[in-house]
């Protein structure tokens, strides 16, 4: 419904110049009836033509001074409802960094590193991080379908769901199906994330983990590159009633996990290079100095300098690398 008073402000520089069109036609006629006497001109002639164009000028420059004047103000209304719109995408951009946790550089058994750049201000990219016991180490990495502030407010719940199943249970398959229930109770499908559940245990170590939907990741052993990490059911909160199945990847030491999210696969598919191959191409150095940072700045690297995703629309998304490697000693 429009504000009362709304209809009167649309047509008020019309009415306004109208009348000082009259005004000027009034007294511009008395005016050019003394001149006309004195000059013994044709009266109905020089009256009705230059009147007319006065009146009409007079209306027309009126008229486009009570416009500019109203575009003017409407222009520093918005700009103003722009600083407050930016100043609270900084405060919700502050708030998601926050949620982001200060993964360990290592725990027992692993090292580790995470890195996420938003296309945005705003992203929908996630991970967490939750070690339960001395021995075992819970993370996730998702993300959640949409962009800005719509998927950046799933993240919160996101987070709270995790940290909340993960005291509840180590299992990924059940943290997931619970997580799901969850986000389909409350969102009914849409956004939903994509995501990958996984739990790392020391002596023997091994990997339980549950994919959602998620790119696969890639495992990098003795300089060689494999898929691992498959997917293997539906995105968390897109269908309700959503199962799970664990499944498990025993780890050696040396070895060095990668998980993406689609970000990173889409930037690299678009150039020469795939994901795979740059692993591959680089697996011995990257398997000799074992280092989960300088991988994921070598990853978020080359999906900034490829071409980035093809399309009618073009549009980057977030990138976001999880990276662990297996140490020497209670992980063998």
């Amino acid at each position: 419904m429009r504000p009362a008073g709304a209809g009167w402000a649309v047509w008020r520089p019309a009415a306004l110049a109208t009348g000082a069109g009259l005004a000027v036609f009034v007294v511009g006629s008395a005016a050019e009836a003394v001149i006309i006497r004195g000059v013994h001109g044709n009266r109905r002639e020089l009256e009705w033509l230059s009147d007319a164009v006065i009146s009409i000028a007079v209306a027309g420059i009126t008229y486009l001074w009570l416009h500019l004047k109203a575009s003017r103000t409407r222009v520093l209304t918005l700009e103003r409802e722009e600083i407050v719109i930016d100043e609270q995408l900084r405060l919700a951009a502050e708030i998601q960094r926050g949620l982001l946790p200060d993964v360990p550089q290592a725990t027992r058994g692993f090292r580790w590193a995470a890195r996420m750049i938003p296309a945005g201000r705003i992203g929908g990219d996630f991970y967490d991080f939750f070690q339960p016991t001395a021995g075992t180490v819970l993370a996730i990495l998702g993300d959640v379908s949409g962009k800005g502030i719509p998927a950046a407010l799933i993240l919160s719940s996101l987070k709270t769901l995790f940290r909340t199943m993960a005291r509840e249970t180590v299992d990924p398959a059940a943290i997931a199906e619970r997580i799901s229930a969850a986000l389909h109770e409350e969102h009914a499908g849409l956004p939903y994330a994509t995501a990958i559940v996984a739990r790392f245990e020391t002596g023997p170590g091994r990997v339980a983990y549950v994919n959602a939907g998620h790119p696969p990741g890639y495992l990098l052993r003795n300089g060689t590159v494999s898929a691992a990490f498959e997917s293997g059911g539906r995105p968390l909160g897109l269908l309700p009633g959503a199962t799970y199945a664990t499944a498990n990847v025993e780890l050696s030491p040396g070895d060095i996990g990668v998980l993406v999210t689609d970000g990173i696969t889409e930037a690299l598919e678009a150039g020469p290079m795939t994901l795979s191959r740059i692993l591959g191409a680089s697996g011995e150095r990257l398997s000799a100095r074992s280092s989960p940072a300088e991988i994921c700045d070598d990853l978020l690297r080359a999906a900034a300098e490829g071409p980035g995703p093809t399309g009618a629309l073009n549009v980057q998304d977030d990138r976001t690398v999880f990276v662990f490697a297996v140490e020497p000693g209670p992980a063998q």
